[in-house]
Protein backbone atom coordinates (compact mmCIF):
# COMPACT_ATOMS: atom_id res chain seq x y z
CA UNK A 1 0.00 0.00 0.00
CA UNK A 2 2.78 2.41 0.90
CA UNK A 3 4.59 1.63 -2.38
CA UNK A 4 1.44 2.42 -4.35
CA UNK A 5 1.04 5.84 -2.70
CA UNK A 6 4.67 6.70 -3.40
CA UNK A 7 4.27 5.66 -7.04
CA UNK A 8 1.24 7.90 -7.57
CA UNK A 9 2.92 10.79 -5.83
CA UNK A 10 5.95 10.54 -8.08
CA UNK A 11 3.71 10.27 -11.12
CA UNK A 12 1.82 13.43 -10.07
CA UNK A 13 4.96 15.52 -9.59
CA UNK A 14 6.45 14.24 -12.86
CA UNK A 15 3.34 15.38 -14.70
CA UNK A 16 3.55 18.85 -13.10
CA UNK A 17 7.21 19.20 -14.12
CA UNK A 18 6.47 18.05 -17.66
CA UNK A 19 3.65 20.59 -18.12
CA UNK A 20 5.77 23.41 -16.63
CA UNK A 21 8.67 22.66 -19.01
CA UNK A 22 6.31 22.80 -22.00
CA UNK A 23 4.96 26.21 -20.89
CA UNK A 24 8.48 27.64 -20.45
CA UNK A 25 9.51 26.35 -23.87
CA UNK A 26 6.51 27.96 -25.57
CA UNK A 27 7.17 31.23 -23.79
CA UNK A 28 10.75 31.34 -25.11
CA UNK A 29 9.64 30.60 -28.66
CA UNK A 30 7.08 33.43 -28.65
CA UNK A 31 9.37 36.04 -27.07
CA UNK A 32 11.03 38.36 -29.67
CA UNK A 33 14.76 37.77 -29.89
CA UNK A 34 16.98 40.86 -29.50
CA UNK A 35 19.70 40.34 -32.07
CA UNK A 36 22.59 42.65 -32.88
CA UNK A 37 20.88 43.50 -36.15
CA UNK A 38 17.62 44.44 -34.44
CA UNK A 39 19.45 46.48 -31.81
CA UNK A 40 21.29 48.34 -34.57
CA UNK A 41 17.95 49.13 -36.25
CA UNK A 42 16.55 50.43 -32.97
CA UNK A 43 19.58 52.64 -32.39
CA UNK A 44 19.38 53.99 -35.94
CA UNK A 45 15.71 54.82 -35.46
CA UNK A 46 16.47 56.64 -32.22
CA UNK A 47 19.24 58.63 -33.84
CA UNK A 48 17.04 59.53 -36.80
CA UNK A 49 14.31 60.73 -34.48
CA UNK A 50 16.79 62.87 -32.60
CA UNK A 51 18.53 64.50 -35.56
CA UNK A 52 15.76 64.69 -38.16
CA UNK A 53 12.82 67.04 -38.33
CA UNK A 54 11.71 70.17 -40.08
CA UNK A 55 14.54 72.66 -40.23
CA UNK A 56 17.36 70.21 -39.47
CA UNK A 57 18.77 70.29 -43.02
CA UNK A 58 18.73 74.09 -42.89
CA UNK A 59 20.47 74.06 -39.53
CA UNK A 60 23.25 71.93 -41.01
CA UNK A 61 23.64 74.48 -43.81
CA UNK A 62 23.69 77.33 -41.28
CA UNK A 63 26.57 75.75 -39.36
CA UNK A 64 28.39 74.27 -42.37
CA UNK A 65 31.91 75.57 -42.94
CA UNK A 66 32.78 76.65 -46.47
CA UNK A 67 35.49 74.51 -48.04
CA UNK A 68 36.82 77.67 -49.69
CA UNK A 69 37.62 79.75 -46.60
CA UNK A 70 36.24 77.87 -43.58
CA UNK A 71 33.51 80.45 -42.89
CA UNK A 72 29.98 79.50 -41.81
CA UNK A 73 26.76 81.53 -41.64
CA UNK A 74 26.76 80.89 -37.88
CA UNK A 75 30.10 82.67 -37.47
CA UNK A 76 28.43 86.03 -38.10
CA UNK A 77 24.67 85.52 -37.65
CA UNK A 78 22.81 84.33 -34.58
CA UNK A 79 20.06 81.72 -34.46
CA UNK A 80 19.55 82.48 -30.77
CA UNK A 81 21.91 79.76 -29.49
CA UNK A 82 25.31 80.96 -30.71
CA UNK A 83 25.49 84.48 -29.31
CA UNK A 84 28.83 83.61 -27.72
CA UNK A 85 30.26 84.15 -31.22
CA UNK A 86 31.48 87.74 -30.93
CA UNK A 87 30.69 88.63 -34.54
CA UNK A 88 26.96 87.97 -34.14
CA UNK A 89 26.45 91.33 -32.43
CA UNK A 90 27.58 93.13 -35.60
CA UNK A 91 25.29 91.32 -38.05
CA UNK A 92 21.56 90.57 -38.32
CA UNK A 93 20.11 87.52 -36.58
CA UNK A 94 18.10 84.93 -38.51
CA UNK A 95 15.20 84.48 -36.08
CA UNK A 96 12.06 85.20 -38.10
CA UNK A 97 14.06 86.02 -41.24
CA UNK A 98 11.56 84.18 -43.44
CA UNK A 99 8.77 86.54 -42.30
CA UNK A 100 10.56 89.81 -42.96
CA UNK A 101 9.10 92.12 -45.58
CA UNK A 102 12.54 93.47 -46.40
CA UNK A 103 16.07 92.25 -45.84
CA UNK A 104 19.66 93.05 -46.70
CA UNK A 105 18.90 96.74 -46.20
CA UNK A 106 16.15 96.79 -48.83
CA UNK A 107 17.99 94.75 -51.44
CA UNK A 108 15.28 92.08 -51.21
CA UNK A 109 11.61 92.87 -50.55
CA UNK A 110 8.35 90.93 -50.60
CA UNK A 111 8.61 87.48 -52.15
CA UNK A 112 12.28 88.07 -52.95
CA UNK A 113 13.09 87.68 -49.24
CA UNK A 114 12.24 83.98 -49.24
CA UNK A 115 13.59 83.43 -52.75
CA UNK A 116 16.99 84.49 -51.46
CA UNK A 117 16.66 82.84 -48.02
CA UNK A 118 16.65 86.21 -46.30
CA UNK A 119 19.78 87.31 -48.17
CA UNK A 120 21.78 84.12 -47.54
CA UNK A 121 22.31 83.71 -51.29
CA UNK A 122 24.50 86.83 -51.21
CA UNK A 123 26.56 85.61 -48.25
CA UNK A 124 26.88 82.18 -49.89
CA UNK A 125 28.68 83.54 -52.94
CA UNK A 126 30.23 86.78 -51.71
CA UNK A 127 31.52 85.89 -48.25
CA UNK A 128 31.66 82.10 -48.16
CA UNK A 129 33.03 82.21 -51.71
CA UNK A 130 31.06 79.16 -52.83
CA UNK A 131 31.69 78.37 -56.48
CA UNK A 132 28.10 77.48 -57.37
CA UNK A 133 24.90 79.35 -56.42
CA UNK A 134 22.67 78.09 -53.63
CA UNK A 135 20.17 75.55 -54.94
CA UNK A 136 16.39 75.81 -54.59
CA UNK A 137 16.43 72.94 -52.10
CA UNK A 138 19.08 74.68 -49.98
CA UNK A 139 17.07 77.90 -50.02
CA UNK A 140 13.97 75.94 -48.99
CA UNK A 141 15.88 74.21 -46.18
CA UNK A 142 17.18 77.51 -44.79
CA UNK A 143 13.71 79.09 -44.91
CA UNK A 144 12.33 76.12 -42.99
CA UNK A 145 15.06 76.53 -40.40
CA UNK A 146 14.24 80.22 -40.02
CA UNK A 147 10.57 79.29 -39.56
CA UNK A 148 11.44 76.73 -36.89
CA UNK A 149 13.02 79.54 -34.84
CA UNK A 150 10.32 82.12 -35.40
CA UNK A 151 7.45 81.02 -33.15
CA UNK A 152 7.87 84.00 -30.80
CA UNK A 153 9.38 86.46 -33.26
CA UNK A 154 7.11 88.87 -35.12
CA UNK A 155 7.88 89.95 -38.70
CA UNK A 156 10.25 92.87 -38.84
CA UNK A 157 12.38 94.96 -41.14
CA UNK A 158 15.97 95.08 -39.96
CA UNK A 159 17.24 98.60 -40.58
CA UNK A 160 20.73 99.90 -40.01
CA UNK A 161 23.05 102.65 -41.16
CA UNK A 162 25.52 101.79 -43.90
CA UNK A 163 27.10 103.24 -47.02
CA UNK A 164 27.52 99.80 -48.59
CA UNK A 165 23.85 99.28 -49.50
CA UNK A 166 21.77 99.49 -51.56
CA UNK A 167 24.82 100.56 -53.58
CA UNK A 168 28.45 101.01 -52.60
CA UNK A 169 28.58 104.77 -52.06
CA UNK A 170 32.22 105.68 -52.74
CA UNK A 171 31.43 109.39 -52.77
CA UNK A 172 30.09 109.19 -49.23
CA UNK A 173 33.07 107.02 -48.31
CA UNK A 174 35.46 109.91 -48.92
CA UNK A 175 33.56 112.03 -46.40
CA UNK A 176 33.57 109.17 -43.88
CA UNK A 177 37.30 108.60 -44.33
CA UNK A 178 38.04 112.28 -43.69
CA UNK A 179 35.91 112.35 -40.53
CA UNK A 180 37.50 109.21 -39.06
CA UNK A 181 41.06 110.12 -40.00
CA UNK A 182 40.64 113.48 -38.25
CA UNK A 183 39.81 111.65 -35.02
CA UNK A 184 42.49 110.74 -32.50
CA UNK A 185 42.57 106.97 -32.30
CA UNK A 186 43.33 105.13 -29.06
CA UNK A 187 45.34 101.94 -29.79
CA UNK A 188 44.52 100.48 -26.36
CA UNK A 189 40.79 100.72 -26.99
CA UNK A 190 41.47 99.74 -30.58
CA UNK A 191 42.95 96.43 -29.45
CA UNK A 192 39.74 95.57 -27.60
CA UNK A 193 37.57 96.55 -30.57
CA UNK A 194 39.86 94.59 -32.88
CA UNK A 195 39.52 91.50 -30.68
CA UNK A 196 35.74 91.83 -30.83
CA UNK A 197 35.22 92.61 -34.50
CA UNK A 198 38.33 91.56 -36.42
CA UNK A 199 40.36 88.88 -34.63
CA UNK A 200 38.08 86.02 -35.71
CA UNK A 201 39.31 86.35 -39.28
CA UNK A 202 42.50 88.40 -38.99
CA UNK A 203 43.96 87.28 -35.68
CA UNK A 204 47.15 85.20 -35.34
CA UNK A 205 45.16 82.11 -34.29
CA UNK A 206 42.42 82.43 -36.88
CA UNK A 207 41.19 79.30 -38.69
CA UNK A 208 39.78 81.31 -41.58
CA UNK A 209 41.59 80.71 -44.86
CA UNK A 210 42.72 83.18 -47.51
CA UNK A 211 42.64 86.32 -45.36
CA UNK A 212 45.64 88.49 -44.49
CA UNK A 213 47.02 88.82 -40.98
CA UNK A 214 46.89 92.60 -40.74
CA UNK A 215 48.77 92.80 -37.46
CA UNK A 216 52.08 92.28 -39.24
CA UNK A 217 53.43 93.22 -42.66
CA UNK A 218 50.36 95.36 -43.37
CA UNK A 219 51.06 97.58 -46.37
CA UNK A 220 47.87 99.64 -46.10
CA UNK A 221 46.92 102.68 -44.07
CA UNK A 222 43.99 104.06 -42.06
CA UNK A 223 42.25 105.06 -45.27
CA UNK A 224 42.29 101.50 -46.64
CA UNK A 225 41.11 100.08 -43.30
CA UNK A 226 38.08 102.41 -43.35
CA UNK A 227 37.38 101.47 -46.97
CA UNK A 228 37.28 97.74 -46.22
CA UNK A 229 35.26 98.02 -43.04
CA UNK A 230 32.62 100.42 -44.34
CA UNK A 231 32.21 99.06 -47.89
CA UNK A 232 33.51 95.51 -47.60
CA UNK A 233 35.70 93.92 -50.24
CA UNK A 234 35.20 90.46 -51.78
CA UNK A 235 35.04 88.01 -48.82
CA UNK A 236 35.40 90.90 -46.35
CA UNK A 237 31.88 91.91 -45.17
CA UNK A 238 30.97 95.55 -44.56
CA UNK A 239 30.26 96.57 -40.97
CA UNK A 240 27.26 98.79 -40.31
CA UNK A 241 27.97 102.06 -38.54
CA UNK A 242 26.41 100.84 -35.29
CA UNK A 243 27.63 99.13 -33.15
CA UNK A 244 31.04 99.65 -34.82
CA UNK A 245 31.07 103.44 -34.73
CA UNK A 246 33.49 105.93 -36.27
CA UNK A 247 35.52 106.30 -33.06
CA UNK A 248 35.80 102.53 -32.78
CA UNK A 249 37.14 102.44 -36.31
CA UNK A 250 39.63 105.23 -35.57
CA UNK A 251 40.84 103.24 -32.56
CA UNK A 252 41.16 100.02 -34.57
CA UNK A 253 43.17 101.81 -37.26
CA UNK A 254 45.48 103.28 -34.58
CA UNK A 255 46.02 99.81 -33.10
CA UNK A 256 46.80 98.19 -36.47
CA UNK A 257 49.20 101.00 -37.40
CA UNK A 258 50.97 100.70 -34.05
CA UNK A 259 51.33 96.92 -34.38
CA UNK A 260 52.91 97.42 -37.79
CA UNK A 261 55.29 100.12 -36.53
CA UNK A 262 53.64 102.92 -38.49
Amino acid sequence: MMKTKIFYSLLYFSSILFITSIMISCSKENKPQVTKENKKKDDTTKNTTTTSGKGSAGRELFYMKSSENNIACADCHSDGTNRNNLLTKYFSNIEGANKRSSTYHGKFTGEEVMKHAGGATVCWESYMRMKSPMTEDQIKDLNEYYASLASEVSPEVVTYETIALPIRDKTKLKEVQKVIMDMKGDPVKGEQSFNNACVFCHGPNSNIKKVPSILEDFDGNAKSIIYNVRLGDEAMPFFKIHPLGDQDLADIAAYIMQKNGK
